[in-house]
């Protein structure tokens, strides 16, 4: 009942407001934290850098449009590169997420240009992945470090430059931490993100 109430608050709102479609795409720079069953972390992991894209929605809370609620769809690559003189390795994965979140517009109306600070958080699954060792490929999905839900509150910041009254070129850039729910392996497995991004956002009324 809950869920039905604030979806239809939700809803009512977007009827009222100007919303917002948002498709956004960049680079994520991914760090990873990892402890081995003993708890011991590796230090030949090296960070690397993926691909993102996110297909986002957003609905004003009040008639200034200034403080909006966004809800997503995200496709990220968190990947990372190792070794030492004996082995050299890497992940290459993909994840698959949902993003909950608000944007505070601090720009003021009328402006070509329109800054928002944003935050929120990501619930995220690997759907693919894949570790490289001299040559050897085994499947990360199986992994249970990896395969569990993942949690990556972030905050950032984005500009837009709108070219018409309806749609504008946007760029931004985000920082993260994803953390997994625990999964009953003794091994522990995080990491840290941070993201340049380029999209386009229009807006729908």
């Amino acid at each position: 009942m809950k869920k039905l109430i604030f979806l239809s608050l939700i809803l009512t709102m977007g009827n009222i407001y100007s919303q917002d479609l948002n498709i956004t795409t960049g680079t994520n720079f991914t760090k990873y934290n990892y402890t081995n069953s003993s708890g011991e972390e590796n230090p030949n992991l090296n960070p690397s850098s993926g691909s993102f894209f996110e297909v986002s929605y957003s609905v004003p809370f009040n008639n200034r449009n200034d403080f909006k609620y966004v809800l997503g769809i995200t496709l990220n690559q968190f990947n990372a590169t190792g070794g030492d003189f004996l082995n050299n390795y890497s992940w290459d994965t993909n994840y698959l997420g949902i993003m909950s979140g608000v944007k505070y517009k601090v720009t003021r109306p009328g402006n070509n240009i329109q800054v928002d600070f944003k935050g929120g958080f990501n619930v995220n699954k690997i759907i693919d992945g894949q570790q490289k060792i001299n040559g050897q490929t085994f499947d990360l999905t199986q992994e249970k470090e990896f395969s569990s839900v993942g949690i990556q509150p972030f905050i950032g910041f984005e500009a837009a430059f709108f070219v018409s009254n309806y749609v504008g070129i946007t760029a931004g850039y985000s920082v993260s931490k994803n953390l997994s729910v625990s999964n009953g392996s003794p091994e522990d497995l995080s990491f840290n993100n941070s993201r340049i991004e380029f999209g386009i956002i229009i807006e729908i009324n």
